[in-house]
């Protein structure tokens, strides 16, 4: 099943101080199987995060198709739920209000939602701190709780924006375990950006790699990798490096070689890219 397809996507906007038409995306098509989890990197500016938001319905496209669940996208919905980078919590409600609005918002009954909020507290490892505040929170925990509460809704796509960009080194390799940890339990459809290679192959089931802007797919990398998948083993895995430099090559290549070269093709597949 194809949770989230995109086809032939296209933005442009007109830059605000030449008035001149500038293209950020051209042509991007790619798909997520339901339960896969995807990645997508590029160089900086390349319009991974505009991707992000189109799907989210934040930024409406101006060419292409984005589809979710088999409907397209026509605007934020609870199909889709999004992790940021700055945790965008509810400072006033307690951790597990924040889990459970989401909920509420769709008439889930008190008991019920309460119920329900715990178990992904527990499933993040806060279980301990549902009467806190988000302020009593270290970031890592914020954003471990912002996990919870996008999971507890069971959106048919999970959207991740660099969510440990601002997270130090130490933290952020125990949140990336952890967030494989979630995913190898829950398997949620998880679309993730990121400039982190390492993060990238670590967590992905598949990386897709923008050119620069104009931005086109690529290439779409197959991470083959066994799980679960904990640093200390993972990382030390031939397999791990090689997939590691192949995502490195490909960004280092120049814009003019990535506009001619395989964009859209699975590297160990071979075939158009689901």
């Amino acid at each position: 099943m194809t949770a989230l397809e995109i086809d032939r996507l296209h933005k442009a906007y007109t830059d605000t101080y030449s008035g001149e038409e500038v293209t950020a995306i051209d042509e991007v098509s790619f798909a997520v199987k339901e339960g896969e989890f995807v990645s997508v990197l590029g160089p900086s500016g390349c319009g991974k995060t505009t991707v992000l938001n189109i799907v989210a319905g934040f930024v409406r496209q101006s060419g292409g198709t984005v589809v979710v669940d088999g409907r397209p996208v026509d605007g934020p919905g609870p199909d889709r739920g999004v992790v940021f980078q700055s945790h965008a919590l509810f400072p006033w409600k307690t951790v597990l209000g924040n889990v459970a609005f989401g909920l509420r918002m769709r008439g889930v009954p008190r008991a019920e939602r309460n119920a329900r909020a715990r178990e992904f507290l527990e499933l993040v490892g806060l279980n301990g701190f549902a009467h806190r505040y988000p302020h009593e929170l270290s970031g890592g925990m914020q954003q471990r709780l912002g996990v919870a509460r996008v999971l507890a809704n069971e959106p048919a796509v999970m959207l991740m924006d660099e969510p440990f960009a601002s997270i130090d080194a130490q933290t952020r390799r125990k949140l990336q375990e952890d967030l494989t940890g979630i995913f190898e339990t829950r398997r949620p459809t998880v679309f993730f950006v990121t400039h982190d290679v390492d993060e990238a192959v670590f967590l992905s089931d598949r990386i897709v790699v923008l050119s620069r802007r104009p931005s086109r797919v690529r290439e779409i990398v197959n991470v083959k990798l066994p799980r679960p998948r904990r640093w200390q083993d993972t990382a030390e895995l031939p397999e791990f490096r090689r997939i590691a430099n192949r995502v490195n090559e490909l960004l280092a290549v120049d814009e003019d070689t990535a506009t001619g070269g395989v964009a859209g093709k699975d590297v160990e597949g071979g075939h158009d890219a689901a």
